[in-house]
């Protein structure tokens, strides 16, 4: 299935039993919740998904389950996103084989060094290797990826590159990148303040809040698009809000509070995340009721 080249995409937070398997029902659960409102796809595994951290017969599952649960409705997604070419291709191969549309890859997770044309070549093996599309994404925080504009050309240039996630906090460099693409191949920012802003330049939000928020991205990227800028404006700023719930600048509580406002509202059945994140304990819960108390119900409106 193509992905749509406009539109809201949730990075979505991964369902979890204690022992850190896949949490199965809650995941069905997670599914219809985002798919309530007008999103373009899901993707699963990337960095509020915690994929790098699950084991892999959980990443599997993880696919397999997503890949049941959405029946053909949607795009699914799938990050792939390791250490090194060989791993990557071995994930490709996993999640392929069970139904995804199209895979998620940033170049060499943990090392630092880099250049240009080892992103590159690593590109060209991924997306020569495997059976669905690859998209590139650029993310500074997590890899160390700083890309140029003509890094990002030659790299969506090659066969078989499906789309751009850009994840750094680089406006102008995304612009140039949406004019240029955006007629090509799906391009999707996956900055929680940027959904505005891709509306009005006709491109996709793919961002880490859609989980939790679905309805509320999709009514931003909507009255964006339909140039409304003002109410546009108004609504990022209820959608930035939410961020109190992380309890701090640093967000030490992401992804797990994400995960307690999915169980409040009876999505989640625990909120659960990988190890070393911490447990929530009763006062953050408590901090965290307190701030979705204040915002009210309405941020969890659905969007069509």
């Amino acid at each position: 299935m193509n992905v749509s080249p406009r539109g809201v995409i949730p990075a979505v937070v991964t369902p979890l039993n204690e022992d850190e398997s896949i949490d199965v029902a809650s995941l069905e659960r997670l599914i219809e919740w985002v798919l309530q409102s007008d999103v373009k796809g899901i993707f699963i595994g990337g960095s509020i998904g915690e994929g790098a951290a699950l084991r892999d017969a959980e990443r599997a599952r993880l696919a397999r389950e997503t890949v049941r649960f959405v029946r053909g409705r949607i795009p699914v997604l799938a990050s792939v996103s390791d250490t090194g070419t060989v791993r990557i291709k071995d994930n490709i191969d996993s999640v392929a084989e069970l139904g995804v549309d199209a895979v998620v890859a940033t170049p060499r997770l943990m090392f630092p060094a880099r250049n240009a044309g080892d992103v590159l070549r690593q590109m060209e093996a991924l997306a020569a290797h495997s059976a669905v599309p690859v998209w590139f994404y650029e993310n500074p925080k997590m890899t160390p990826v700083t890309s140029s504009f003509a890094d990002l050309e030659r790299i969506l240039a090659l066969p078989n590159l499906g789309g751009l996630k850009f994840s750094a906090s680089n406006r102008p460099l995304f612009a140039q990148c949406a004019r240029a693409f955006g007629a090509r191949l799906p391009v999707y920012n996956g900055n929680v303040p940027e959904i505005a802003s891709s509306a009005e330049l006709g491109v996709g939000a793919l961002v880490g809040i859609g989980a939790m928020l679905p309805g509320l991205c999709v009514r931003i990227w909507n009255e964006g698009r339909a140039g409304h800028a003002a109410e546009a404006a108004r609504l990022q700023s209820v959608v930035e809000s939410t961020y109190a719930i992380y309890l701090g600048k640093d967000l030490p509580l992401w992804p797990s509070a994400q995960k307690h406002v999915l169980k409040r509202r009876g999505v989640f059945r625990t909120s659960v995340s990988t190890a070393p994140f911490a447990r929530l304990t009763d006062d953050d819960e408590r901090q965290i009721d307190a701030v979705l108390d204040r915002l009210g119900e309405g941020i969890f409106a659905t969007a069509r």
